[in-house]
């Protein structure tokens, strides 16, 4: 996905210089129709092999497509994991990633480009990086937690609160901080770390879910990608009536203080999440 966005912001505006606007969306329609070729081809139903302790009924459940004898699946305990503490930790967590993450996929090139008075095509592949940032930490974050957990390190529970923290504390310096850098490579490696250590703090709150929750784990993902869609259209909608009020007090976009608000609101995210998650999270199985 972060590799995706990456390429994204590397060809897409040249794109857009040659060949239109239009060609973007053809671009992307092409890549969706090839994508789904190979889906057909290549998926299953079949499952891998899993770290997870599993039942020898669920295991013989799985390796039958999922299919049970019993009339009626397992009662799914809504009112407990509405009423449960570290499922909002995950949820709240979630709602901050995407708000941050859509805030600057949608409106970092248009800071870049109003804000700083840069034009992307002259940026090169520097305009890529804090996308592709993304795709380096998100590994580096998966590859610590497994360690931690695996060398017994540190428990479940202090690996995801650990990485967590980390990385949402310091997104949300760097957040806070970009409005004050006023040069393209300043701006870039802002933004590149916010991003990235975003994406570090996916391994404590982005897989929690299998954690506290593994047999309802799709459920518990479901919801928390639910505030995450949703705090992408809170975000992008707040960002672009800021900028609207930047501009009604007679600020121009190239001024830092019409943007301070922008990045000011996602930091904050960041900080109050990151105690959120470091408070209420667990790293045990809580519902069997």
């Amino acid at each position: 996905m972060y590799l995706g966005a990456a390429a994204g912001m590397l060809f897409l505006p040249s794109l857009v210089k040659f060949r239109g606007p239009q060609s973007v969306f053809l671009a992307e329609a092409a890549l969706g129709a090839m994508w789904s070729l190979l889906w057909f081809k290549y998926s299953s139903d079949g499952i891998g092999e899993t770290l997870l302790p599993i039942k020898v009924g669920q295991k013989v459940k799985a390796e039958k497509g999922g299919k049970s004898n019993s009339s009626s699946g397992p009662t799914i305990p809504w009112k407990r994991m509405f009423l449960s503490l570290p499922i909002w930790a995950i949820v709240v967590n979630n709602f901050t990633f995407h708000y941050a993450l859509y805030v600057l996929m949608n409106w970092l090139p248009t800071y870049f480009e109003q804000g700083l008075q840069l034009s992307l095509q002259e940026m090169g592949s520097s305009k890529m990086m804090p996308y592709l940032n993304m795709f380096i930490f998100s590994n580096i974050g998966g590859v610590i937690a497994d360690h931690l957990i695996v060398k017994r390190v540190l428990s479940v529970t202090k690996t995801r609160k650990l990485l967590n923290t980390i990385g949402f504390m310091v997104a949300s310096l760097a957040l806070m901080a970009l409005p004050l850098f006023r040069t393209s490579n300043g701006a870039v490696l802002c933004s590149s770390i916010a991003l990235g250590f975003l994406a570090l703090g996916r391994a404590g709150f982005a897989v929690n879910h299998m954690d506290v929750a593994p047999r309802y784990a799709g459920i518990v993902m479901g919801v928390s990608n639910t505030a995450g869609t949703l705090a992408g259209i809170i975000g992008v909608d707040l960002t672009g009536k800021l900028l609207e009020g930047a501009k009604a007090a007679n600020l121009d976009l190239s001024s830092p203080d019409s943007w301070r608000a922008v990045f000011l609101v996602p930091g904050l995210l960041c900080l109050f999440s990151s105690f959120v998650f470091l408070i209420f999270s667990v790293g045990e199985r809580i519902f069997d």
